[in-house]
């Protein structure tokens, strides 16, 4: 009678999974696609590591700003919480964080093209060397990690607190360059074409040393170890490469960084790297046609 009853009870009240809710911090404007490869990344992971589980994405309040955030993924306020960077993140502590030791887009973010104001498109176009390129002015978004990289590296770096607000001021010419990664080029020339004429320049290509990942707080650890598990499972079966293709080729192959004069900066990061790191770490030179056929290979420094 109590094996039927209980049936009864089941099937009136089946059981359910709970989700695992991941915590994130919103893009400012709708459009932004900059997390949709993290997203699905993550989803991926699970499902190669941990596939019964449900993931359930929330976005924290948009109003946070960036010190606000760290200090909330610091204490752990919002449950599985991550932030995308690097030494922007570290250089305001790294108490209580742990990183998913895997760079985001494979290290793309190393590889950078510039939107050039029209007052100085001709100027960079015939830049021949670093000091030529230190003339001009770089905006980048405030707390990003390259602007120190850059400042280090004698540029003049403008920092700009609104992400789209960037695009505006080289179309005014305000600033002359804005650097982004050959991930985000193509899709930010879109997104912010209506802002006049924005344009790119077809010659330059700024490398450096980046770390990028996400920073969960550190009472995340067994989430981030399906995380790392997942993602060198899906390596081993190729479906991480498939992923990449899917969201990076036309990026690469629009980029045509063959072509491009190739400007080496240093970052003070090339040698402290994991090695588990550098293994998902993408050499954009090593194929011609932008397919992702080398995931082992170390930015070109």
């Amino acid at each position: 009678m109590f094996r039927v009853l209980a049936l009864v009870i089941v099937a009136m009240f089946p059981l359910t999974t709970l989700a695992t809710t991941i915590h994130y911090v919103p893009a400012e404007k709708g459009g932004d696609e900059r997390l949709d490869y993290m997203f699905e990344l993550i989803k991926l992971a699970l499902a190669k590591s941990a596939p019964t589980e449900k993931i359930d994405f929330q976005a924290i309040p948009s109003a946070v700003s960036f010190a606000r955030a760290i200090h909330d993924l610091k204490r752990d306020i919002y449950p599985n919480f991550f932030m995308n960077g690097g030494p922007n993140i570290e250089s305001l502590g790294d108490e209580n964080l742990q990183a998913v030791d895997f760079p985001i887009d494979h290290g793309l973010l190393s590889y950078r093209i510039c939107f050039v104001s029209p007052n100085a498109e001709k100027g960079v176009a015939s830049a021949q060397t670093l000091d030529d390129l230190r003339k001009f002015t770089v905006a980048q978004g405030s707390n990003w990690s390259d602007v120190s990289i850059l400042r280090d590296n004698g540029f003049r770096v403008i920092e700009v607190p609104l992400y789209s607000s960037l695009f505006k001021m080289v179309v005014v010419n305000r600033v002359d360059l804005v650097c982004r990664g050959i991930s985000e080029l193509r899709k930010e020339l879109v997104q912010f074409q209506h802002y006049g004429n924005l344009i790119y320049d077809k010659k330059v290509l700024l490398i450096y040393t980046m770390p990028y990942k996400m920073y969960f707080n550190k009472s995340s650890a067994p989430l981030i170890a399906k995380i790392e598990s997942g993602i060198a499972i899906a390596h081993r079966d190729g479906s991480l490469d498939l992923l990449f293709n899917k969201f990076f080729s036309a990026d690469l192959t629009f980029a045509k960084i063959s072509k491009r004069k190739r400007f080496m900066l240093s970052s003070g990061y090339e040698h402290s790297l994991s090695e588990t790191y550098q293994q998902y770490l993408y050499n954009p030179f090593a194929t011609q046609n932008g397919s992702k056929k080398n995931t082992s290979s170390k930015p070109m420094r």
